[in-house]
């Protein structure tokens, strides 16, 4: 058994997992395994694109921002974004995780968990008439915005500082348009069941990019403790008290750390599988990380949307014609000698989409144009426009 347990770069949002309610163990295991392999795909795709040190995701958060808007989807956009969000052909899988994510009583203040589910319709949207009781069939209560004025903005980050007891003030600058705007959000603070020592001595920690630099790491030891390892990594399933939540720890035993292309090795790692109780020593840097981005493109490069959409993308919701745009997730994590306090929030935002029987001509950029005479077929003048304010000689 290796003597340390470093965090190596990874922090697993797991843990933004609601616990399944009793009798529901099997349904708790799919949403685990699809949970982890949308987390493996979602950080291993951000560090392709990006080359970050430090990534963070949401699973829970996203799969209730987009579990509420595939609610009103089309079978095809049901089966799209179940597939995206790892539950292959359950497409009841993203209806399930809003479910859980939205308790039929809220959260305790002091509860270590409390997540939450919200869609706000743009004033403009002609619902559907069984919208509203579909919606409250999921405890889900709509709003009516403007989403094209301000005070959306106001109001939907409003929400989102509520829902994450005031750890994301905002998620939204600019009024977000479209036809309607799904979120997800939740936020965690718990202590660990065994703190660490108060003492941090500085030891060397190994960047991604080969540097290494020294860093206050906390320590524990403990019997106490689950552990897994093989030949190439370690890892730690530390519990919280109460043991309702556990954070998981994987280190490359190699010290070289652990990249986004191993992840996929170790989704059972991930998920708590095969960890026994061993005496152990762990040795995890304090840290705390601001993340966040637009994850639309690496949704759609994971199948969110149907290849073929259809007039009515959201049927459920509406007839009109609006599809997802834009998908924003923002998360923090700060994790110390007496535990954890995290918080995410993701929303889905979609745009009315150009109606495909009408055609749109938008010279916004060099255009060509040629005058003609109909009665003679000459060609009077021809050319290419790049700068219209140019007037040459």
């Amino acid at each position: 058994m290796s003597k340390s347990i470093l965090l190596a770069g990874l922090a697993v949002s797991l843990m933004g997992i609601v616990p399944a309610r009793a009798g529901d163990a099997i349904d708790s295991k799919a949403i685990l395994a699809a949970q982890a392999g949308l987390a493996i795909d979602l950080i291993d795709r951000t560090l392709a694109k990006e080359g970050a040190a430090n990534v963070m995701v949401s699973p829970a958060s996203l799969a209730a921002a987009l579990g509420l808007a595939s609610l009103g989807a089309s079978n095809e956009g049901k089966a799209a974004i179940a597939k995206s969000l790892g539950f292959a052909g359950a497409v009841k899988g993203p209806e399930k995780v809003l479910d859980e994510m939205t308790p039929e009583k809220p959260a305790a203040t002091d509860a270590p968990l409390a997540a939450g589910a919200a869609i706000v319709f743009d004033d403009k949207l002609a619902l559907v008439p069984d919208a509203l009781s579909m919606l409250a069939g999921h405890r889900i209560t709509p709003s009516v915005e403007d989403l094209d004025g301000p005070k959306s903005v106001e109001r939907i980050n409003g929400w989102v500082k509520d829902a994450t007891r005031g750890a994301i003030p905002a998620i939204l600058d600019t009024p977000p348009g479209g036809g309607f705007v799904s979120l997800g959000a939740l936020s965690f603070k718990a202590r660990w069941k065994t703190s660490f020592d108060k003492e941090s001595p500085a030891t060397p920690f190994r960047r991604p990019d080969g540097s290494t630099v020294s860093v206050p790491m906390m320590h524990l030891a403990s019997d106490g403790q689950k552990f897994r390892f093989d030949d190439n990594f370690a890892a730690v399933d530390l519990a919280y008290t109460g043991e309702a939540y556990r954070m998981v720890v994987i280190a490359a035993r190699s010290g070289k750390g652990v990249g986004g292309s191993d992840l996929k090795a170790l989704a059972s790692w991930l998920q708590g599988e095969k960890f026994e109780p061993a005496a152990g020593e762990i040795f995890l840097p304090r840290f705390s990380l601001n993340d966040g981005r637009d994850l639309m493109p690496i949704l759609s490069a994971m199948g969110v949307a149907p290849e073929k959409a259809k007039d009515a993308a959201f049927p459920g919701f509406t007839k009109e014609n609006i599809s997802l745009s834009r998908v924003l997730q923002k998360t923090m994590i700060k994790v110390d000698e007496n535990g954890t306090e995290a918080a995410a929030a993701t929303t889905a935002i979609t745009e009315r989409s150009i109606d495909p029987k009408l055609v749109r001509v938008t010279a916004d950029a060099r255009f060509a144009f040629a005058l003609r005479d109909t009665k003679t077929g000459l060609l009077l003048a021809a050319g290419l426009i790049g700068d219209p304010l140019l007037a040459g000689e």
